[in-house]
C-alpha cells in the first residue's frame, strides 16, 4: 500500500530495537452497508487509512478542533469590580447622621460613657448591614469617647492592607462636654 510507505511527519522520531518493526500510529476505518463504522489494524485493501499526526500538512485530521468563540473568564476576583469599592462618602454621611441621632442632648458622664460608645457602634453597624452592603467587604467600627477638659487626646491606628481596595472613614463630633471619634474600616476579602 503506498500510504503506509510514507515517511513519518516532521517532529516524529521512530526508534526501534534490532530485529523489531517500527511502530506506526495508523488506524484503518471503514463503514459497512448499514452505516456502522468498523476499525481494523490488519491493513486490508478495502479499508481507507487515516494517519493521525501533528504535522502542519493540509491533510484532514480525525481530531476535533477547539472552539474559537469561547470566552474565558477568571474564576476568582483579583479585587473589587469597577465602581464597587468601599463607599466612603456615603458611609461618612451615614455615620454623621447616626452620631447626631445617638448623641443629641447627651452630656459626658463617666458611668455611662462605655455604654454610649457601644450604642453608637451598634447603631452604625446596623445601618452598615442594612443599607451599605458591598460584595466581599468586611467592616470594623471603632468608637472613642473622651471628656473634653482641655487635656487633649491622641488617637491613632495602624494597618497593613491593600491601598487599591481597602479604605476607611474617620468622623469626629464635638458635643461640648465630650468628643466622639468614629473610624470605620472597610477591608476587601480576597
Amino acid at each position: 500500500m503506498p500510504l503506509l510507505d510514507k515517511k513519518p511527519p516532521k517532529g516524529v522520531v521512530a526508534r526501534q530495537k534490532a530485529g523489531q518493526k517500527p511502530h506506526t500510529s495508523i488506524s484503518l476505518r471503514t463503514a459497512d452497508k448499514k452505516g456502522n463504522e468498523t476499525v481494523s489494524s490488519d491493513g486490508g485493501s478495502a479499508l481507507r487509512p487515516i494517519i493521525d499526526s501533528d504535522s502542519d500538512s493540509d491533510d484532514k485530521h480525525s481530531e476535533v478542533l477547539p472552539a474559537t468563540d469561547v470566552t474565558v473568564y477568571n474564576a476568582y476576583d483579583m479585587g473589587p469590580a469597577f465602581g464597587c469599592k468601599f463607599p466612603t462618602q456615603f458611609i461618612g454621611l451615614m455615620v454623621e447622621r447616626c452620631l447626631y441621632e445617638k448623641l443629641k442632648g447627651k452630656t459626658y458622664q463617666m458611668d455611662s460613657a462605655a455604654k454610649l460608645a457601644r450604642d453608637v457602634a451598634d447603631g452604625i453597624n446596623l445601618k452598615m448591614k442594612g443599607s451599605c452592603l458591598q460584595h466581599r467587604y468586611k467592616h470594623v467600627i471603632q468608637v472613642s469617647i473622651y471628656q473634653q477638659t482641655g487635656a487633649g487626646f491622641f488617637h491613632g491606628f495602624r494597618a497593613v492592607w491593600d491601598t487599591l481596595s481597602d479604605d476607611y472613614i474617620c468622623k469626629t463630633i464635638d458635643m461640648g462636654t465630650f468628643v466622639c471619634i468614629v473610624v470605620v474600616f472597610g477591608c476587601y476579602q480576597y
